[in-house]
């Protein structure tokens, strides 16, 4: 098992991934992740891991992105400009806050999550969703 050090909200603790350098796309730059590997503070294993900042000023387990859509990625966690990620990076508090799959739901519902029309069953699983809990979206009840 790998023993990580705790994320830290420091911007010299963070690194820029360019993803059009990742794509080995040749033409313009971006869009771009900030990312920072070491362990969530709450994990009292100290298990290492990947996070990556989100636009909100939270950190997600990178594995937890993946799983994520395409369209989800990018409104959750991309940034168009290094200015833009560099200015979530330097507004960031003290407290290190980390993304649980609960508030992942939560903030993608706010940030007006849909699966693309294409996707027909992202669509069939969000009527079922509307179905069972009513409204617009992933509200569950209680």
């Amino acid at each position: 098992m790998n023993i990580a050090n705790p994320i830290r909200n420091e911007v010299g603790a963070l690194q820029i991934l360019n993803l059009s350098q990742l794509l080995k796309k040749s033409e313009g730059r971006g869009p771009f992740l900030m990312i920072q590997d070491g362990c969530d503070p709450g994990d009292p294993r100290m298990r290492a891991c990947s996070f990556v900042l989100t636009r909100r000023g939270t950190w997600l387990h990178f594995y937890l992105y993946l799983a994520l859509s395409e369209g989800a990625r990018a409104r959750c966690a991309q940034f168009e400009t290094v200015a833009e990620a560099l200015g979530v990076a330097g507004s960031l508090g003290p407290e290190v806050r980390v993304e649980s799959a609960e508030s992942l739901q939560a903030f993608l519902r706010e940030g007006g999550f849909e699966p693309g029309i294409t996707d027909s069953s992202g669509q069939a699983l969000l009527e079922e969703i509307r179905r069972r809990h009513g409204g617009s979206g992933g509200e569950t009840a209680g």
